[in-house]
C-alpha cells in the first residue's frame, strides 16, 4: 500500500506531484487508518489481546463503512471527470473498471466477518480477504512505475498471486482448504477477473 501510494500520496512532496483535492486527503487518511487498524488487529491477536481486539472491533466496522462509503464517491467523481457524456452502460463499466467491484467485495467480505466474529477460524480468513480486496489500486499505481504499458495484465496476475499465496500457506499448515478461504478467494479472483475485462471494454 505504501509503495503504491508512495508518489502520488505519502511522499508526494518529495516527488512533486500536482496537488490533491481535500476529499482525496479525506480518502487517503481513511484508507491508511484502515490498514493502520488491521495490522493492529492482526497483531492484537498474535499477542493474545483478543479482550482489546473485540474492543477495537466496533471501531473497525464503522470505519469500514467509511471505506466503501468514500470509495464509492471518490470513484463517481472519478467516472464523471473522465467520461463527460456518461450512459448507464459506460458508467458501468467504468465504475467495474476503476475497482468499484473490488471495493463493494470488501464491504461485503467484513460485514460477513463480522457476523462470523464468535467463530475465529473463518473470521480471520475472511479479514484477510477484505484486506487483499483493497489491494488492486495499490497495485495498478506501483506497477505503473515500472511497466505502465502492461499494467492491466500485471495487476490481476499479482491478485491472483496474493490469494493462491494466502490459500497455499494455510492450506499446507491446516492439512485442508478452508471453506472461507475457498469461496472468498474465489470471489476475489472473479471481481479482478471482471475489473481486468471492463478495463479491455472501457
Amino acid at each position: 500500500m505504501f509503495m503504491g501510494f508512495a508518489k502520488n500520496y505519502y511522499l508526494r512532496f518529495w516527488f512533486g506531484t500536482r496537488v490533491i483535492s481535500v476529499m482525496v486527503h479525506i480518502h487517503g487518511l481513511i484508507m491508511t487508518a484502515w490498514v493502520v487498524l488491521f495490522l493492529t488487529q492482526t497483531l492484537l491477536v498474535a499477542n493474545r489481546r483478543t479482550d482489546l481486539h473485540r474492543k477495537f472491533g466496533l471501531a473497525g466496522a464503522s470505519l469500514a463503512i467509511i471505506v466503501v462509503g468514500l470509495g464509492v464517491y471518490t470513484i463517481a467523481g472519478s467516472i464523471v471527470r473522465q467520461h463527460l457524456d456518461t450512459t448507464a452502460r459506460t458508467y458501468a463499466l467504468a465504475f467495474v473498471a476503476f475497482d468499484g467491484l473490488s471495493l463493494l467485495l470488501f464491504g461485503g467480505l467484513v460485514l460477513t466477518a463480522l457476523g462470523l466474529r464468535s467463530r475465529p477460524q473463518p473470521h480471520k480468513r475472511l479479514m484477510l480477504m477484505a484486506m487483499i480486496s483493497l489491494l488492486p489500486p495499490a497495485f495498478g499505481r506501483f506497477v505503473a512505475y515500472f511497466a505502465p504499458d502492461n499494467e492491466r495484465v500485471i495487476v490481476p496476475l499479482l491478485m491472483c498471486g496474493s490469494v493462491l499465496l494466502c490459500v497455499f500457506i494455510d492450506t499446507r499448515r491446516n492439512r485442508r482448504l478452508h471453506p472461507a478461504f475457498a469461496w472468498s478467494g474465489a470471489l476475489v479472483l472473479l471481481a479482478n477477473l471482471l475489473t481486468y475485462f471492463a478495463q479491455i471494454v472501457d
